[in-house]
């Protein structure tokens, strides 16, 4: 998202509701909105990390804070022993980025094939690209400007994801320049692999631990769960919880009365 994109649906949530306007612009646009982020986030805002960790917590939350701690570590040693394998495969196959990067960089190929290109100085850095088919992403068909130099579109994409968008590779295949030079090293094979080339030691059997001689922590019995009947809820409630007290008819939806004292009952 760019700033002109952002200040269109920013209008949008003005005329629909003028108090969800204060309670957007209430938050720091930095924190939830990429064109405000001066590209740090590499495309993932909090909520995706966030749900990336719920992904690791998933099924064992409800468990003792040891078993948790156990989980989450034999989980992410398996899970870094997969991506490790896989690559290691990658990085032998010659494939120059990753997977996902790649499969982003060939859509974007294909829709570049679509834009017209003007260049704008004899040094190749500055260009204007139109689009002519309306690929419908959220953004509406229109001119780009492209600063190769500053690595620079207005799309706003180039910026936030630090991979080339259509635009840039519409301007990099007019004067026969390579694309892929604008990747990131960030996304190439050998990073991701330096990522996951992470040793995880088995934990030995309990009888080869050295002796504790710190505190101990003793268990308060009167926060164990029930034996018998369903838990209760121990999360953090917000506003998205509260539920409206006042009853309604069943009828009309209104309130003051109820279906037996419904006029438009009465009136059919």
């Amino acid at each position: 998202m760019n700033i002109p994109t952002f200040e269109y649906y920013r209008s949008e949530i003005a005329v629909a509701d003028r108090k969800a306007l204060a309670w957007v612009d209430n938050i720091p646009k930095q924190k939830w909105t990429q064109s405000h982020d001066d590209g740090r986030r590499w495309g993932h805002m909090t909520s995706n990390l966030v749900e990336s960790q719920n992904n690791v917590y998933k099924g064992i939350r409800g468990l003792p804070i040891t078993a948790i701690v156990k989980a989450s570590y034999y989980r992410l040693a398996a899970l870094f022993a997969k991506r490790g394998h896989e690559a290691a495969a990658r990085v032998n196959s010659g494939e120059p980025f990753s997977e996902n990067s790649m499969k982003y960089l060939r859509n974007e190929v294909i829709k570049s094939n679509s834009h017209h290109v003007t260049q704008f100085d004899r040094d190749r850095f500055t260009f204007s690209v139109r689009e002519t088919i309306d690929h419908k992403e959220g953004l509406p068909k229109g001119e780009y400007k492209v600063d190769l130099q500053n690595k620079w579109c207005d799309c706003g994409r180039f910026r936030a994801l630090h991979l080339p968008c259509s635009h840039v590779i519409a301007a990099c295949s007019s004067f026969c320049h390579d694309y892929k030079t604008f990747v990131d090293n960030k996304f190439t094979n050998e990073c991701v692999y330096a990522v996951y080339n992470i040793h995880f030691d088995v934990v030995h059997h309990q009888t080869y631990w050295p002796n504790y001689e710190g505190p101990k922590v003793v268990p308060n019995k009167s926060m164990r769960r029930a034996k018998k009947g369903r838990p209760p809820i121990t999360r953090i409630r917000t506003e998205m919880d509260d539920v409206e007290t006042e009853r309604r008819c069943g009828v009309c939806r209104m309130t003051g009365h109820s279906r037996k004292d419904c006029i438009n009952i009465r009136h059919q």
